[in-house]
């Protein structure tokens, strides 16, 4: 038995000697997994080592049966695992609906933290201008965020039928990480989000995450939690709140005093607070956003104070609601038992870590960034940190850092680590600029037309080379978007692109997914139906023969993947051509690629795939992408580049 501080002291001399090794210790405490975090001063580092145990192995179980007996015996641990409504012998509560849209539905209108779709690279250099290029190139990069329309479709009331995505960081990180390791140019970013919960969210993070100060390594775990845990460690905690006070800390004073006073801060600050701050290397992070928007929820919920116990069940009242039960089943059906066992244990704590790891009880205080300021639980109870990254990319940072794949949530914790550390590295390195805005994303395109969004940073006559609109296109329209973003896409680069992507067309064009082709359904569903159940493993033929077919979960995974092989690229094209796609695009001098260069077409086909191909996946990536990961098969990524004819 090795006790921690004698690990402590051996893992110290090692390091300051380079010398790497990995340890696999049994501890008493007869955790899973134990993780060891210190710092050199010589080196202004923070190391951390996960120190692994055979997951549930006969010797672990007989060391430490105590501690291990609630998780090895847990139903969600066992082969034989069933839903609820099948136990229950009874229908379940998403049934009699069509092939459902959304692996959970919502339990309220909450806000959309947390990205339902895997953090993409926006540059792909090597498919675009080239790695060795762009080493001395400048990049105008923009995400375009969320829009409000005073009409929504008929569709959007009912929340359960709706996919909106999240402005988070992620897709930032993911293309900064992307820039040459020897990138000299200047790399400016916008980066819009209409919501305050969400641009408060982001600015926040990426001040914990890139301020000068503690080292990088240490900030990169903080702002993880930040986004990602319901409680925080103190150390967290005391972070959040210096951000809160350096970011906020002018306008909150006054708030405090008098929240009526706020009108004459609005007049006084012209409608616009603006607001610069220096990080780390020779890059900037700047804000603006409506003063109107601050004086509310926003700083309200900055200023709260919740007790652990209230904020937990909280938590619980909606990412563990009785009511949702069937909803969270679906899904656990479709996972491994100890993959089960990693969702329950997250959903529990709250907390992203190793599953095992001795600092969760550090995590005492809980996360003002993930509650309103009456102490809500503020996400949906379908939030899964899991849907915001490629889980094929995922298991392998576990395994790199010696975590078992069944470990899943573990696995992301080291993997988003990882990014936000070399994230906040290439910051510190290189000369890039962010500047966060909470603007409708229609408002702001006019402002940059106007040059009046930031013009010390994009000048007045801003162009950008990549500006990603999320799926403000389900809403507004892909006419409205081109119209309002082609005017600043960056003339002067053949490779400047506006990327736009789907989510809900195939919930209003017939023929577009299974449930949507009517009496033509049966053509196509031998076929679907056989590619997809062997995928899953499922006995189709023996599945067929069953009683109550339609209550069990083997249909229920292979009837809601039925549209993962499904080629409606036909009516994709008849989708674009009634909203006169092609009209828009001579319009605005673009033209749709019919070879992605930024983003897969759909889930599961390599990039620059051809326009009809489908998915070709083996059934470990089948599992993650669809099963662990969430990827909606619906979901199509388009690009518009510039005309052939039409660049400076």
């Amino acid at each position: 038995m090795l006790s921690f501080t004698n690990l402590k002291r051996e893992c110290s001399k090692m390091r300051e000697t380079r010398n790497f090794r990995l340890f696999e210790v049994s501890f008493g405490s007869g955790m899973l997994i134990q993780r060891l975090q210190f710092e050199l001063p010589s080196l202004n580092r923070s190391w951390i080592i996960f120190v692994s145990w055979k997951y549930c192995s006969k010797q672990c179980q007989e060391a430490h049966w105590s501690s291990h007996k609630k998780d090895c015996r847990h139903p969600y641990n066992r082969p034989d695992w069933k839903p609820t409504w099948v136990s229950e012998n009874r229908e379940p509560a998403f049934a009699g609906s069509d092939t459902p849209q959304t692996h959970f539905g919502t339990h309220w209108a909450p806000e959309y933290l947390w990205g339902n779709t895997p953090a993409v690279d926006y540059l792909q250099l090597e498919r675009n201008e080239g790695i060795i290029e762009s080493v001395d190139r400048d990049f105008n990069l923009c995400f375009a965020g969320g829009f409000k329309s005073s009409v929504l479709p008929d569709c959007t009331q009912i929340m359960s039928d709706i996919s909106l995505a999240s402005g988070d960081i992620r897709n930032l990180v993911m293309t900064v990480n992307g820039l040459p390791d020897d990138y000299q140019g200047r790399c400016k970013i916008l980066l819009n989000d209409r919501s305050d919960h969400v641009t408060v969210r982001n600015i926040l993070i990426l001040y914990a995450l890139l301020r000068d100060g503690p080292s990088p390594e240490l900030a990169a775990e903080t702002a993880l939690h930040l986004m990602y845990s319901a409680a925080l460690r103190s150390s967290d905690s005391s972070e959040l709140r210096h951000c809160i006070n350096a970011v906020y800390g002018d306008v909150m004073s006054v708030f405090v005093q008098s929240p009526a006073f706020s009108s004459i801060i609005r007049m006084n600050l012209g409608g616009m607070r603006r607001k610069s701050f220096p990080i780390r290397g020779v890059g900037t992070l700047s804000i603006e956003q409506a003063a109107s928007n601050l004086f509310g929820e926003a700083l309200t919920k900055l200023q709260a104070s919740h007790n652990l116990q209230d904020s937990r069940k909280a938590m619980h009242d909606v990412m563990l609601s009785p009511e949702r039960v069937d909803y969270r089943d679906r899904y656990l059906s479709g996972l491994k038992p100890s993959h089960r066992l990693s969702f329950l244990r997250f959903r529990e704590s709250g907390i992203l870590l190793p599953f095992g790891d001795a600092d969760l009880e550090t995590f005492q205080e809980p996360n003002q960034l993930l509650f309103t300021a009456s102490g809500k639980w503020v996400s949906m109870d379908s939030a899964n940190p899991l849907f915001s990254w490629n889980v094929n990319e995922v298991v392998k940072s576990g395994q790199a850092h010696g975590l078992d794949n069944a470990d899943i949530y573990g696995c992301l914790f080291v993997h988003v680590k990882a990014q936000f550390l070399e994230f906040a590295r290439r910051v510190e390195k290189l000369h890039i600029d962010i500047h966060v805005s909470q603007l409708d994303a229609r408002v702001a395109s006019v402002l940059l037309q106007k040059g009046e969004m930031n013009p010390t940073l994009f000048g007045i006559n801003p162009k950008f080379d990549r500006i990603e609109t999320s799926n403000i296109a389900d809403y507004a329209g892909i006419p409205s978007v081109l119209q309002d973003w082609s005017p600043v896409l960056n003339r002067g680069n053949k490779n400047a692109v506006v990327l736009v992507y789907l989510m809900n067309w195939v919930m209003k064009q017939p023929g577009a997914s299974y449930s949507m082709m009517g009496p033509m359904a049966t053509t196509n569903m031998k076929d679907l139906m056989e590619r997809t159940s062997s995928m899953l493993d499922v006995d189709l033929r023996a599945l067929i023969f069953k009683a109550n077919m339609r209550r069990d979960p083997a249909f229920n995974n292979v009837l809601y993947n039925i549209d993962v092989f499904l080629d409606n690229h036909k009516h994709l094209q008849d989708c674009l051509t009634s909203i006169e796609t092609n009209h828009i695009t001579e319009l605005c001098k673009l033209q749709l690629r019919t070879r992605n260069r930024i983003c897969s077409k759909r889930f599961g086909v390599p990039l620059g795939a051809r326009p009809n191909a489908l998915p070709s996946v083996t059934k470990t990536e089948f599992y993650n992408i669809y099963m662990v990961g969430g990827c909606e098969p619906g979901v199509r990524f388009l690009e518009f580049g510039l005309s052939l004819n039409t660049t400076m």
